[in-house]
């Protein structure tokens, strides 16, 4: 199991983009540590010359399935399929089915192909033993490659010997309805959930969404309050470099919550 990794817990930050790989998408990326995409839209020579200087995690869905790139998603189209998503336009699955076990696999393995490891997504579904059980066949099948767990809160304590670190999507902010920070609520509980984490041990990193600079510079405030990086995009990750840390004048100030653990 890898559990060197460089990008998280105050170190350079893990950026997180899912659109297309343009020159200037890849000039921007390279300037990161370590990045995660979307492999698929990507050749396989790009990947390979990005990784030069930069560690790639290729994202990969574990609890609902995507239209993504070569990959169809028609809901009801697959026997392992469960309800429409319709915020993302994806459709929650059956974790526990050997179909989607053996779909899962193979998109793994297709990322891997050009990777050094994967964003694991959407596992914070109504089934965590059976999350659980997936993230174990991942960690088997593939027990050097950096594995990265989006949340995943449920699967604790189980999760700390699955995989190599947690990215807390939404760490101080949110993208719904519209781009904000979290209420005093909100932010107790992933300043909860960073205390747990790191009781057992894992790295953490943190992804936020802003649309301005003032409540971009509040989210980096806050990761710094915790001794962690964000990264600060759109909601459609679509931006190759996170907005900018620089506080502006005006900032949003930050409300009251439960403070953050650093122990």
């Amino acid at each position: 199991m890898n559990v060197s990794v460089p990008t998280l817990e105050g170190r350079a930050a893990l950026a997180v983009y899912y659109g297309p790989p343009g020159p200037a998408a890849l000039q921007a990326l390279g300037r990161h540590a370590c990045v995660a995409v979307q492999a698929g839209l990507y050749s396989g020579a790009q990947l390979q010359s990005l990784r030069r200087g930069t560690r790639v995690l290729g994202y990969l869905s574990v609890g609902e399935d995507h239209p993504l790139g070569t990959w169809p998603c028609t809901p009801g189209s697959a026997p392992y399929h469960r309800q429409v998503n319709p915020a993302w336009g994806s459709v929650t699955v059956d974790v526990r089915h050997p179909q989607w076990r053996r779909a899962l696999l193979d998109r793994a393995a297709r990322a891997l192909a050009h990777t050094d490891g994967l964003l694991l997504d959407t596992l914070d579904g109504s089934d965590p033993p059976g999350t659980r059980a997936l993230l174990g066949a991942l960690r088997a099948r593939w027990p050097h490659v950096t594995l990265i767990a989006n949340r995943g809160f449920t699967l604790l304590p189980e999760l700390a010997s699955l995989v190599d670190g947690v990215l807390i999507e939404a760490f101080s902010t949110t993208h719904t309805p519209v781009p904000a920070l979290h209420p005093p609520d909100g932010l107790a509980y992933t300043a909860h959930w960073l205390g747990e984490l790191r009781r057992h041990g894992l790295p953490v990193t943190a992804l936020d969404y802003a649309d301005t600079p003032a409540l971009a510079a509040a989210a980096h405030a806050r990761a710094a309050t915790c001794g962690l990086t964000t990264f600060v995009t759109d909601r459609a990750l679509s931006r190759p470099t996170g907005l900018s840390a620089r506080t502006p004048g005006g900032a949003v100030p930050l409300p009251g919550g439960q403070p953050c653990a650093r122990t």
